[in-house]
């Protein structure tokens, strides 16, 4: 038996604990900073050259006001070095930082500096002139300012000020982010190894290393933007998202890949169930093929339309995807739209690839005589097969009996939550919702988000406090605002963050 003697009342007692009892470290707390704590925002004034302004006392003051205790200062790295000169530091600009850190000190705030670009790399446009993943120079710049912020700010305990290395990093192999890393982490830690150190996840934030398991005083950061349909809707700066269909929560997981008889092991037809007049109308949009494919679809059981879907014998319609690598994909020359509409009614559609591979869904949209037409975006998740969808009497296709509405969250926050388990500190550096998404739908998906990183004891920072993510001046054409110090305020959003304060 393991003992501990504890003092009560001038008596020493024991309480006696079973061989090997004892409380297994919590990951989330890293050098002495519970990261699982902080709820905040990232503040934008140095997002961008363009900008580059000095942060602002009354963000601070007003975060710390609404109960929140963490920033995150996403930085362009061009704001605080001479033109055309990596290592020409300015040190008037350096002293905002200064200024920063002080704010966050006199407010209770934890500061987070971030390159959101960096010598060589930055997610946005536009890019870099060099390549930090593959060349030296830009790789060695990289290091120098973070040992140069390391020793600027030795002196600054971690409880206020932590590092996040670099801003989504995406375009790399897994052997260029960990050389990349492991370099910027030891040179910090050769000036200051309390540093407490935030590196992002591969791909984007998508993926975490156990590599870094092996270093002190490190986290690992994720995002909460997924899935994109909804976060990033008719986002100015997302390709295509303005083609995107307007986005609903929960989610109907349409299983947008359809599996021929090349692949039995996944072969399954599109079913819709429910009661379809006479004139209902579905429409299938196909995005890409493999090799071939041909889709029947039929009402009841009887045939009611086929889609012939081959390069070979109709060469002038498909061309080469470029996404082909190692396989050759096709896609449509002009957008391929198949119609079918019901010349009587029916209880079951059912959509099946009958001849050939796979075939990838686009879009697909029901739309009920005299009801509006319901739109989805299916998702293209590789190797499941379908599951019947229920439709209601407008149209609307739901979730499969018994799934999950937050499956989807769930599925990307696996990898994380595992690591998590191996004894991982985990945050989520940004995450929010732009404007354009319905508010009822972002307020319903963040919520499901919320209680996920609660369920697993995750921070977080939404993306951003003043503008289209926000809780202030968001542009939404949808929120009711009330006015708070002079900005508008999504009272309905902040309340719901504020829920999650404390776990």
């Amino acid at each position: 038996m393991n003992a501990k003697p504890w003092l009560t009342a001038g008596l020493l007692v024991f309480h006696l604990l079973p061989l090997g009892a004892f409380a297994a470290p919590d990951p989330q707390v890293v050098g002495g900073v519970d990261v699982s704590r902080w709820r905040g925002f990232n503040l934008l004034e140095k997002f961008t050259l363009r900008q580059n302004a000095p942060f602002l006392e009354d963000d601070f003051r007003w975060i710390a006001e609404l109960g929140f205790n963490y920033v995150r200062l996403p930085v362009d790295y061009r704001c605080y070095v001479q033109t055309n000169d990596w290592l020409q530091f300015r040190e008037e600009i350096l002293k905002h930082f200064d200024q920063a850190i002080a704010f966050g000190d006199k407010y209770n705030i934890h500061v987070s500096i971030n390159l959101h670009r960096a010598p060589g790399f930055c997610i946005n446009p536009p890019a870099e002139p060099s390549n930090l993943w593959t060349e030296e120079a830009p790789l060695e710049a990289f290091v120098a300012h973070w040992v140069m912020f390391a020793r600027r700010y030795k002196d600054i305990p971690s409880s206020r000020l932590s590092f996040n290395l670099l801003n989504e990093p995406a375009r790399h192999t897994r052997e260029q982010y960990l050389k990349v890393f492991t370099r910027a982490i030891e040179a910090i830690q050769a000036v200051d190894p309390k540093r407490l150190i935030i590196v992002d996840g591969m791909n984007v934030g998508a993926q975490p290393a156990r590599e870094f398991l092996r270093y002190s005083n490190v986290v690992q950061a994720t995002r909460g933007y997924h899935p994109g349909t909804i976060s990033h809707y008719r986002a100015s700066w997302v390709q295509g998202s303005d083609q995107w269909p307007e986005p609903t929560w929960p989610p109907v997981p349409v299983n947008g890949m359809l599996y021929g008889p090349a692949k039995p092991e996944f072969k399954s037809p599109l079913a819709l169930l429910g009661e379809f007049p006479a004139g209902t109308r579905l429409e299938l949009s196909v995005q890409q093929i493999s090799v071939k494919g041909r889709l029947a679809a039929r009402a009841d059981g009887k045939m009611v339309g086929e889609l012939l879907c081959d390069p070979q014998t109709q060469a002038g319609q498909w061309k080469v995807s470029p996404e082909s690598r190692q396989y050759t994909y096709h896609e449509p020359v002009k957008p391929l739209r198949w119609t079918l509409t019901l010349t009587q009614p029916a209880r079951e559609i059912t959509v099946e690839n009958v001849d050939g591979d796979w075939v990838r869904l686009r879009e697909l949209s029901l739309v009920m005589p005299g009801a509006k037409t319901n739109t989805v975006r299916p998702d293209s998740t590789w190797g499941r097969k379908q599951s019947p969808l229920r439709v209601d009497k407008g149209g609307r296709l739901l979730p499969p009996a018994g799934s999950r509405a937050d499956q989807t969250l769930r599925d990307y926050l696996k990898s994380w939550v595992e690591i998590q388990a191996e004894g991982q500190a985990v945050f989520v550096g940004e995450w929010g919702c732009f404007n354009r998404t319905p508010h009822p739908v972002a307020l319903a998906w963040m919520k499901d988000w919320l209680e996920l990183w609660k369920q697993h004891r995750m921070g977080w920072a939404l993306w951003n406090f003043r503008g289209s993510f926000g809780i202030l001046d968001s542009g939404r054409n949808d929120v009711q605002y009330e006015d708070f110090h002079g900005h508008k305020l999504d009272r309905q959003m902040l309340e719901l963050l504020q829920q999650y304060l404390k776990y």
